[in-house]
C-alpha cells in the first residue's frame, strides 16, 4: 500500500493574492459607481438649473409680446431682474440681465441661475428679442 504525502488546497500566499486581486477589482467597481453617483447629481442640477432659466426667458418672451400682463419690469436696457423659484424641492435664485442688442428694439437677455446660498452659477441662457 502507497502512502501519499501529497496535500491538497491553497497555501496562505495564494489565499492572500486572490484577495488582494478582489479587492482592487471590487474597489475599482465601487469608485466607477461613486463618479456615476456624482455625475448623475451634477447633470440633473445643471438640467434643472436650465429649466429655470428657461421659465424666467419664456416668461420674458411672454411680457414682450403682450401675452401677459404683469406690472413693473420693462425690461430695458442696464435693467436687472431678480427672483426665486422653487423647483425639485430647492430654491433656485435666478437672475434676469438685458442689454441692447444690435439693431434699434433689439434687446439680449440674459438668465443666470445659481443653488440658493451658492455663488456659483448652475446655468445662463440667452435669448435676443424685439421689442416695440
Amino acid at each position: 500500500m502507497k502512502c501519499s504525502n501529497k496535500k491538497s488546497g491553497f497555501t496562505l500566499i495564494e489565499v492572500v493574492v486572490a484577495l488582494a486581486i478582489l479587492g482592487l477589482v471590487l474597489g475599482g467597481a465601487i469608485s466607477t459607481v461613486n463618479q456615476y453617483a456624482d455625475q448623475r447629481g451634477f447633470m440633473n442640477t445643471k438640467m434643472i438649473g436650465s429649466q429655470v432659466a428657461w421659465n424666467v426667458l419664456v416668461d420674458q418672451y411672454r411680457r414682450s409680446e403682450n401675452w401677459v400682463v404683469k406690472s413693473g419690469y420693462k425690461g430695458r436696457s442696464g435693467d436687472v431682474k431678480k427672483g426665486v423659484e422653487k423647483q425639485n424641492g430647492q430654491d433656485w435664485v435666478w437672475e434676469l440681465d438685458s442689454e441692447p442688442a444690435v439693431g434699434k428694439d433689439m434687446f439680449r437677455y440674459e438668465a443666470s441661475v445659481s443653488l440658493s446660498g451658492s455663488n456659483r452659477r448652475v446655468s445662463s441662457l440667452s435669448l435676443y428679442i424685439i421689442q416695440d
